[in-house]
């Protein structure tokens, strides 16, 4: 089995003990890894097949119907396809090792998925076109795509609002919430975004300036989507590896995709609620700028380039209503490009903090060291220096996010022509870094983790946890002293 993460180059699938994961599932998707067929799965298949009468082909069948989705999701389909094959051969002679080659050739050579000719007819015999026809594997695969999504997204939208809190001087006061401790966990969520924002912050003695409501919203908006994050990753874990029952008049598209969808509304209806939060601090993070001319800059790249609120509304709009209809395959589609889009909200708030943090100090240094030591309105630039701000104390966790930033972002400062080229390369090089296929990617997501788990306090019983248990202490000892009490008498 493919472990998280893209470490591993070869991922194997119908072996003993194998079983499909969401990240193997990308990474097959994007081509960051190659697929093998475990030999026990293909021995399998032929078995069964020298048991029973040879089957024929008695069907034509295309993947014409996967044009309309994205590359990605199209090859997570037919992955799927593969997988659904080989499990449902266990208990059918019917399933040829055939098409699940040709599936896995196509996967392994066709590195660009646009080559691939979906309108190409396949014979198949009569079992394989059940599967085919009748097996949800479209949404699977594009189910599987969605969970890895949104369990990285997760944990990187904490981390990028807690440089927003830094760059917008936000005040924290809505991050002051405590476990109920009465085990119902209704806010656990809530609390648990709340907990790892001031563990990011920590120190920081640039927030606790401003109220902002997209701010204040964080822990309910995040909470709520690391709550939406996990249902859907617990039910896509099951259909990734789920055998369909290859019998007549079956069909588990129908079932399967109304509880999908019925699941995946929920994350529909976070991810758009994340995705306006997101662009509302991004949008805070420009207004609270001092640099004029850098501000001008960002706002009209902003504006020309970021998302629009009103484009995540329709995209919400118009999968909710495909869910409605039962158009499933639309539905997951739609969300697969709210998924999409709400990311690149997140990578630009990246973009505004850190230029709101770094920005000014930054190109006024690629300034400098054009004109080093030149007079400017009759002062030196040594007489300049001495009026420096002083450094700027962020927080522990927050100071470590902005220097991984600064070390990958460093080497474009000198390739640098002018201030709105520099901003023009920074964005391009954050939604690199952000993009899940980017090889930077999962050290950025280790080191957010790292930072989160490195607080030892979180280990901690809850308050109301300790005071329950100091309670019991204190009344067994009091029952304890009356029964010593009653036998002395």
């Amino acid at each position: 089995m493919a472990a998280d993460g893209h470490e591993e180059s070869v991922i194997t699938v119908g072996g003993k003990g194998t079983s499909l994961s969401s990240s193997s599932v990308f990474a097959i998707a994007n081509g960051l890894a190659q697929l093998r067929i475990d030999s026990s799965a293909l021995d399998r298949l032929s078995n069964k097949n020298k048991q029973h009468q040879q089957p024929q082909p008695v069907a034509k069948f295309k993947f014409s119907f996967l044009k309309d989705v994205s590359p990605q999701e199209s090859r997570a389909s037919l992955l799927l396809a593969l997988n659904k094959l080989l499990l449902s051969g266990v208990s059918s002679g019917g399933i040829r090792p055939t098409l699940p080659l040709l599936i896995s050739d196509t996967l392994n050579y066709l590195a660009d998925q646009h080559n691939f000719d979906f309108d190409q007819v396949f014979d198949v015999t009569e079992e394989e076109e059940l599967v085919l026809e009748k097996s949800p594997f479209v949404l699977d695969g594009i189910c599987a795509i969605l969970d890895h999504h949104s369990m990285a997204l997760s944990a990187i939208a904490d981390a990028v609002a807690a440089l927003s809190c830094e760059a917008s001087g936000a005040v924290l006061a809505a991050f002051n919430l405590i476990d109920s401790g009465d085990g119902s966990s209704a806010n656990k969520d809530e609390v648990g975004v709340a907990s790892d924002l001031k563990v990011l912050l920590n120190g920081s003695k640039l927030v606790g300036k401003l109220e902002s409501d997209a701010v204040s919203a964080i822990p309910q908006v995040h909470g709520i989507f690391r709550e939406a994050a996990r249902m859907v990753h617990s039910r896509t874990r099951v259909e990734l590896n789920s055998t369909f029952v290859t019998r007549k008049g079956a069909s588990a598209t129908g079932v399967t995709g109304e509880v999908l969808a019925t699941a995946f509304t929920f994350l529909s209806k976070a991810l758009w609620s994340l995705g306006k939060s997101s662009w509302s601090r991004a949008k805070l993070n420009i207004d609270v700028m001092t640099n004029v001319d850098i501000r001008s800059c960002l706002m009209e790249m902003f504006n020309r380039e970021c998302p629009k609120v009103d484009s995540l509304e329709d995209l919400f709009m118009s999968s909710s209503q495909a869910g409605c209809r039962g158009h499933y395959m639309e539905f997951f589609h739609q969300l697969y490009v709210l998924s999409v889009m709400v990311w690149k909200i997140v990578s630009w708030e990246a973009i505004t903090a850190f230029v709101s943090l770094e920005g000014s100090e930054l190109i006024e240094k690629l300034r400098g060291d054009v004109s080093s030591g030149v007079e400017m309105n009759g002062e030196s630039a040594t007489a300049e220096k001495k009026t420096k701000k002083r450094k700027k104390v962020l927080g522990k966790g927050t100071a470590v996010l902005l220097q991984f930033l600064k070390d990958r972002l460093q080497s474009l400062v000198g390739g640098a022509i002018d201030p709105s080229a520099l901003l023009e390369k920074w964005a391009q090089a954050i939604h690199s870094l952000l993009d899940l296929k980017h090889p930077g990617f999962h050290s950025l997501l280790k080191k957010v983790k790292e930072i989160v788990e490195s607080n030892e306090s979180r280990r901690l019983p809850k308050l109301p946890k300790v005071i329950a248990l100091l309670k019991m202490t204190y009344y067994a000892r009091v029952i304890s002293h009356r029964k010593v009490l009653t036998i002395d008498n």
